[in-house]
């Protein structure tokens, strides 16, 4: 099946008309501090064996303080990306956009975090994406104090056409650079992994505590079989003597 390349158009305009429509996320979030970089990225069709390269910008923000425990978000917001769906597919009639960044620092909670945003409805005739790229929100909660680094990853395409679904994977042909930092302070949170070795501790005495149960099973059942022969063996004789009164 014959597939082509849909560039998006996504201008430096839209980009602030985008910014400035954001009126339901947290307060904090309006804080938010970010740089933009351009990279190279590859673009990899997922059913056919499709691929092309393409500078893609991106904008990564983050706010520059938090403390331990908060829940910390993020914005990516790629710029100018490309992705595959079928040439004779019909209509792109859903989608989704999914973008990755990178974690670092010693108070990354994970290596990486994600967010993603559906189309706002149908792409049309001319297939023109209706992504709205500046809803590209996530979220990370570190457990540790320290720096937090927030570099772009991958970015993940997803759309419905009537012949089939189509998905697209950009990954950066390098190591990108920490667009944004967030500095972390406070005490670290208390980890119950103590708690989950004393408990395997206590697990591992168990074995032991079996190992000494089937010998008492076993005079258990030495009783219960020697009762058994002294109440047969009184029966027994019981008889014997029965018999023997009768004769």
């Amino acid at each position: 099946m014959s597939r082509t390349m849909t560039r998006t158009a996504f201008g430096l305009a839209a980009a602030c008309l985008g910014f400035g429509s954001l009126g339901t996320t947290p307060a904090w979030a309006d804080s938010l501090e970010g740089s933009s970089a351009t990279y190279s990225y590859t673009c990899e069709d997922q059913v056919d064996d499709l691929s092309e390269t393409m500078n893609i910008e991106l904008y990564v923000g983050a706010p520059a303080e938090a403390e331990v425990g908060q829940e910390i978000e993020f914005q990516m917001e790629p710029n100018d990306y490309n992705y595959y769906s079928y040439t004779d597919g019909g209509e792109i009639t859903s989608g989704t956009l999914t973008v990755d960044v990178e974690l670092g620092g010693e108070a990354a909670p994970t290596p990486t975090a994600s967010a993603s945003t559906e189309s706002s409805g149908g792409f049309g005739g001319n297939n023109e994406e209706t992504f709205d790229e500046s809803a590209l929100f996530g979220t990370f909660t570190p457990s540790a104090p320290g720096e937090v680094t927030v570099s772009p990853g991958d970015i993940t395409i997803d759309v419905e056409q009537s012949q089939g679904p189509s998905t697209t994977v950009c990954s950066p042909d390098s190591t990108t650079d920490a667009l944004a930092t967030v500095n972390v302070t406070g005490e670290p949170l208390a980890t119950e992994t103590p708690a989950d070795e004393g408990a395997g501790g206590d697990s591992s005495e168990e074995p032991v505590a079996a190992d000494d149960g089937p010998p008492q099973g076993l005079l258990v059942g030495g009783a219960v079989a020697g009762g058994l022969l002294v109440i047969v063996g009184i029966s027994f004789f019981g008889l014997m003597f029965f018999f023997m009164r009768r004769s």
